[in-house]
């Protein structure tokens, strides 16, 4: 297994900041402000809308757009379609987050829509498995999947190459696929599956980092993920106590908007985080 210098990532952080890609989120109703804010927090701009009319336009307009089923109904259905369906015409980035896929027969059809077309497919264990249709592995939108990496790292593969699109899967290590290069990241921290939303905020930060890297998605995919795990991370080290979730969630915007490249070096103090498998 070969390590890579995560140093290589940096200039993805340096392009996001210096040319603040517009990001159109269609996102779900629980996390759209902590979405909008992460954007803005990593230099990035973001922009929501819930009308198709004003999606398509805004979609003309915007570097990537991202599709979060959380909240699915007709009428954001509607909107998405109509975003993607602009996004696809002008060859813009699409990023699905497959929130809750496995869930209910709604959220999968809607999933299973949305990835025909998606540059990036990002979620966790559960919804990813679901899409290539493994079922029984989902606790509401939170994963509940006991799988082996080999596993994940098959599946992740298939779904991958039968849509084509470059997957992601978040856990203990996040796993980047485009179906022939399989990247994984080592790092993070257990406290961002405390807090709601912070799926919803790493898959905005993919829309960010693609629209600044749209030749370039897996690498692009992959910093994005090593953003919010380094944040996380720096985050909890400001802790006085371990478990003070309002406090972290305060900090980890804080870190992700005071990220440098320098900042995505050393995790853990293991100096190098993303092996090429």
């Amino acid at each position: 297994m070969k390590e890579l210098s995560i140093k290589t990532y940096q200039k993805y952080l340096n392009k996001v900041k210096t040319t603040s890609p517009l990001v159109l989120c269609l996102t779900n109703s629980v996390t759209v402000m902590d979405c909008a804010n992460a954007l803005l927090a990593i230099g990035a701009s973001p922009v929501m809308s819930q009308d198709p009319q004003d999606a398509a336009e805004l979609a003309k307009i915007a570097q990537a757009v991202v599709i979060n089923i959380g909240t699915i109904n007709d009428a954001s259905w509607e909107t998405m379609r109509a975003a993607v369906g602009v996004a696809a015409s002008l060859g813009l980035p699409t990023v699905l987050d497959p929130v809750g896929a496995g869930a209910t027969s709604r959220r999968l059809e809607a999933s299973r829509e949305f990835a025909r077309s998606a540059t990036v497919i990002r979620g966790n264990a559960s919804e990813i498995l679901a899409l290539v249709g493994q079922t029984g592995t989902q606790k509401g939108v939170d994963s509940s999947a006991k799988t082996t990496e080999d596993l994940l790292i098959e599946k992740a593969g298939r779904l991958a190459k039968d849509n084509p699109a470059t997957v992601a899967v978040s856990g203990e290590v996040d796993l980047v696929t485009d179906g022939h290069t399989m990247l994984k990241i080592d790092g993070g921290t257990p406290l961002l599956t405390k807090l709601t939303g912070t799926g919803c905020v790493l898959s905005v930060l993919v829309g960010a980092y693609v629209g600044a890297w749209p030749k370039d998605v897996l690498k692009a995919t992959a910093a994005a993920h090593i953003h919010l795990a380094r944040a996380g991370e720096k985050a909890q080290e400001k802790l006085n106590r371990p478990m003070c979730l309002g406090a972290f969630k305060a900090y980890l915007f804080d870190e992700l908007a005071l990220m440098e490249g320098s900042d995505l070096d050393c995790p853990r103090g293991k100096g190098k985080w993303l092996l090429d498998a």
